[in-house]
């Protein structure tokens, strides 16, 4: 069974419901998840935020996380979940940032840098990953540690 499905079953078990903000992979996460036939008993809407302003203005990050921690971050992933959970009032959002490349990496956050943050009602929680290959990897890897995220958020509540 694959992570969506899993994900899908567990929210429907507890009568819950999810939303994305994604920034690196542009909607793919939101494309996983309403795979599932039935999506539409849980999901409730996704953003692409590739740009800080959309960032700031739809899913409520505070300007002031891009100018002292970046757009790639803990700080920011964990802003963009909170926001969007508020803003969608879903029970769990899931959010990615991150650098997928080939290019945009420095030496403090290379090429593979992504932050994945899932926000439930009980708390915020962020991992740092560092994924390998070419940008469709990195995305297709984001992708997959977020619905793992998710379920394992889902499962513990």
């Amino acid at each position: 069974m694959t992570f969506e499905e899993r994900l899908g079953r567990a929210l429907q078990e507890r009568n819950w419901t999810v939303s994305t903000v994604e920034s690196c992979t542009a909607g793919g996460l939101a494309y996983r998840i309403t795979e599932m036939p039935g999506a539409s008993a849980y999901f409730f809407g996704g953003l692409v935020a590739y740009d800080n302003r959309v960032k700031t203005t739809w899913a409520g990050v505070p300007e002031e996380i891009f100018v002292r921690y970046g757009a790639v971050s803990q700080e920011t992933a964990a802003a963009m979940a909170e926001g969007g959970r508020s803003r969608f009032g879903s029970n769990l959002c899931l959010a990615i940032t991150g650098i997928a490349g080939p290019g945009g990496g420095t030496i403090e956050k290379p090429v593979g840098t992504v932050f994945i943050a899932a926000s439930t009602p009980a708390a915020t929680r962020t991992e740092r990953f560092m994924f390998e290959g070419d940008r469709e990897n990195v995305r297709q890897q984001a992708i997959n540690a977020a619905l793992e995220m998710g379920l394992e958020c889902v499962a513990g509540s």
